[in-house]
């Protein structure tokens, strides 16, 4: 397991910690990202994998949609319950010469959208505040949900440019947290140091740091998409047959890029035959 949630500081405060090394490394492989873009991509799937931690329902999902006016362009990231995690940068191109403020820019939003699976989806909105994508996070949290939030995550690349190790650290104050733990507890960059602890004494080690643990959960976060020729296919059909068919006549076949996984498809008449005719499974 890579992904624990617990009660800290008496119960009045909720912690998230997960070593996401495996993950980010799947992540910025599949879409061949650069240093600086690297760092930044998998600390949004960081961020994404604290936020499906804390999902109730066994549908639920949340996505989120950072766009700035920096090199990076759109991000996008989301997550299910059961901590399967996709997401695309536009940009993966800036090196290591820029910061994450070069990235992101200064002016833009971000989006979160939280579907529990029982009610209609949830979505709240906030201006880019900060060069920092955890201070982005904490800030969205504070203005549209009023939930005190602080974050930390990290994507350290070694001497080759490559995931040496990816994590991040939420902590939470319930409604019902105490002035003391709150003085007390550790925000911003006092937050980082922990990530150390991540580093070296796993997930465990590091909760233990903020005290006794209480209503423990262990979960495993992955890097997975969810598209397949079979589904996309089912998406196809909307076009209709005819439309469908005519741009296999004069593009010799569809093509559908899946930005979250990086793979293209392509779906020819035999295909169409199966999707219309309902003769066979794809292949």
């Amino acid at each position: 397991m890579n992904v624990l949630r617990a009660l800290v500081y008496d119960g009045e405060v909720s912690l998230t910690v997960a070593d996401t090394t495996a993950l980010v490394k799947e992540g910025v492989k599949l879409h061949n990202l650069t240093s600086s873009a690297a760092q930044l991509f998998g600390r949004a799937l960081s961020l994404a994998v604290f936020q499906g931690a804390g999902l109730k329902g066994a549908t639920g999902e949340m996505s989120f949609s950072l766009r700035g006016d920096g090199l990076a362009g759109e991000l996008c990231v989301s997550v299910d319950e059961p901590l399967n995690v996709r997401g695309y940068l536009q940009d993966g191109e800036a090196n290591a010469r820029f910061s994450q403020a070069d990235l992101l820019g200064k002016v833009g939003s971000l989006t979160v959208i939280r579907q529990d699976g029982y009610s209609r989806p949830f979505v709240g909105v906030s201006p880019l505040v900060d060069g920092d994508i955890d201070r982005q996070f904490e800030a969205y949290y504070d203005a549209s949900e009023q939930l005190p939030t602080y974050l930390a995550t990290t994507t350290e690349l070694d001497d080759k440019g490559e995931v040496a190790f990816a994590g991040v650290i939420c902590l939470q104050p319930l409604p019902f947290a105490t002035q003391k733990v709150l003085e007390n507890m550790p925000t911003g960059e006092k937050l980082y140091p922990y990530l150390t602890l991540l580093r070296e004494n796993g997930i465990k080690g590091a909760a233990e740091a903020f005290g006794t643990l209480q209503a423990v959960t262990e979960k495993e976060a992955r890097y997975q998409c969810r598209c397949s020729k079979e589904y996309l296919g089912e998406v196809l059909v909307s076009l209709g047959e005819a439309q469908m068919r005519e741009i296999i006549r004069e593009d010799g076949a569809v093509r559908v890029h899946c930005h979250y996984c990086n793979k293209d498809y392509e779906f020819l008449e035999e295909d169409a035959d199966l999707l219309f005719q309902g003769t066979g499974r794809m292949s």
